[in-house]
């Protein structure tokens, strides 16, 4: 696919997609809210008064995106002075809407392309969303993300395989977003990963926490980065403690 660049790395890379989705989600946030603050990975963000702001992920996945895996999203969170107010995660490819909102729950919605395009088909209900109750740390399924930096890489390898004979499984699936939202399913048990940034979290924080699961931070690999955990309750201080006892991811 021609558009492509690099942000952290060479193997860490930016899209022609990346940077549309930008204008078009910054552009009708900037239109409906004039006033809020909005942050976006690649830049295209605007200042505020309003003491809202808006965290924008045009594109979780990318190396996803480019490759053909359909696990890639659009995130978009806004918080306000208490914390994240509301928050949405769109999967074009696997069909799928993921939103929450303070105080009212996390949910998920098939998507039709016809019926998104302005279809007349019946809209499809939405699913709430309820984190695993597994209380059992070694059957959990944990989903977790590398660094794009190979030496930090290599650590992390290090750190994960001491992690692995004490839990079910690893999934490494490309999209922190995504990851969050498969704990918020209950499709995996359990998210650690370091190194993100607020714009890849800030929605799938709160449907975690609006379907009833834990986050916790604790040290990252690289010095000053911290890993983001997320589980249902169940198994969460077993899993903090894991993987504090590692140093983190």
């Amino acid at each position: 696919m021609s558009g492509r660049a690099s942000k952290t790395s060479a193997t860490d890379e930016v899209s022609d997609a990346d940077r549309a989705a930008e204008r078009i989600v910054v552009d009708m946030i900037r239109a409906a809210h004039p006033e809020d603050e909005i942050v976006s990975e690649e830049g295209g963000g605007a200042r505020g008064r309003s003491g809202r702001r808006w965290l924008v992920d045009p594109l979780d996945g990318t190396t996803n995106y480019l490759y053909g895996n359909p696990q890639w999203c659009v995130s978009i969170a806004c918080a306000d002075a208490e914390g994240p107010l509301a928050g949405v995660v769109y999967a074009p490819a696997l069909r799928e809407l993921f939103h929450a909102e303070r105080g009212r729950g996390a949910y998920r919605v098939a998507t039709d392309p016809d019926l998104m395009a302005g279809g007349s088909a019946p809209r499809p209900a939405a699913v709430r969303l309820r984190v695993s109750d597994a209380t059992d740390l070694g059957l959990a399924l944990l989903a977790d993300g590398f660094s794009y930096d190979a030496e930090e890489r290599r650590e992390q390898g290090r750190r994960e395989a001491l992690i692995l004979p004490q839990v079910r499984d690893v999934r490494r699936m490309g999209s922190a977003a995504l990851d969050l939202c498969a704990v918020a399913s209950a499709r995996v048990d359990a998210y650690a990963e370091a190194g993100g940034n607020e714009w890849d979290w800030a929605a799938g924080r709160l449907l975690v926490t609006e379907a009833g699961g834990r986050l916790s931070e604790t040290a990252g690999v690289r010095p000053g980065s911290y890993t983001l955990i997320a589980s249902g309750p169940g198994i969460h201080d077993a899993l903090a403690r894991l993987i504090a006892s590692v140093g983190g991811l």
